[in-house]
């Protein structure tokens, strides 16, 4: 689905290719933004026998899963990344405050420094 590449691109995923859909304003197609859920339903109860419904809700609990999979891992991968970004921003907080010391004794050094060259 479009929401789905959108993700994918924004986290550097690859994006497959474009899933097939009907017209993009067209109400009985699912991933279309225009999709009707009630009219869809209505259609697919209407015209679909027992045998062609379970094999739609298979397809549609199958595809559910493997959405909140991608999901779960989005929200994984981009957790693991504020995690990593925060470790960094620890260590370079660290290694500033210890800069903070030796800057301290490099500034005491050159106006030792300034003081013995005023006295030659």
């Amino acid at each position: 689905s479009k929401a789905r590449d959108l993700l994918r691109r924004h986290y550097g995923m690859t994006v497959g290719p474009p899933i097939p859909s009907g017209r993009p304003s067209d109400p009985m197609d699912i991933d279309s933004p225009a999709f009707n859920a009630k009219a869809y339903y209505e259609q697919l109860i209407t015209t679909s026998s027992l045998p062609v419904l379970l094999k739609k809700e298979n397809e549609l609990l199958t595809e559910i899963r493997e959405l909140d999979s991608e999901r779960q891992s989005l929200v994984y991968n981009h957790h693991h990344e504020l995690i990593a970004a925060s470790d960094t921003i620890n260590a370079m907080k660290a290694r500033a405050e210890s800069l903070d010391a030796d800057l301290e004794k490099l500034k005491a050094a050159f106006s030792e420094i300034s003081r013995l060259s005023a006295q030659v």
